[in-house]
């Protein structure tokens, strides 16, 4: 089965649709929002595998802590999936660019004390 790949403006459209859900559990640490599959319905799977497609293919690599991801910049937010294998993706995360800076490829938090 071949998999459509989608165009910038149909990913926007596709993380324009949901309400994200903010990531309480790391507020203090690394604030960000998220949606998820079984939460925005089974029949969306096809198109969160063609969301983690074209994050790669669009996007770069960099660092958050120890774990490389790939990485797709967006209007006022960065985004990013976490599963090895695309296919297997159910959760997107996004985060406001404001909030972190790139440096050395690595992603920081701007909120964090040192």
């Amino acid at each position: 089965m071949k998999q459509n790949k989608f165009t910038e403006q149909e990913f926007r459209e596709f993380v324009n649709k949901f309400d994200w859900i903010f990531a309480k559990t790391y507020a203090e640490t690394a604030p960000h929002e998220y949606i998820v599959l079984k939460k925005v319905g089974i029949e969306y799977k096809n198109d969160f595998v063609k969301v983690a497609n074209f994050i790669r293919e669009n996007g770069f690599k960099a660092y958050y802590y120890s774990r490389v991801g790939f990485y797709y910049i967006m209007d006022k937010y960065y985004y990013w999936t976490m599963d090895e294998d695309v296919n297997d993706t159910d959760l997107i995360n996004r985060a406001k660019k404001d909030d972190y800076e790139l440096i050395n490829n690595r992603w920081k938090w701007k909120g964090r004390k040192a």
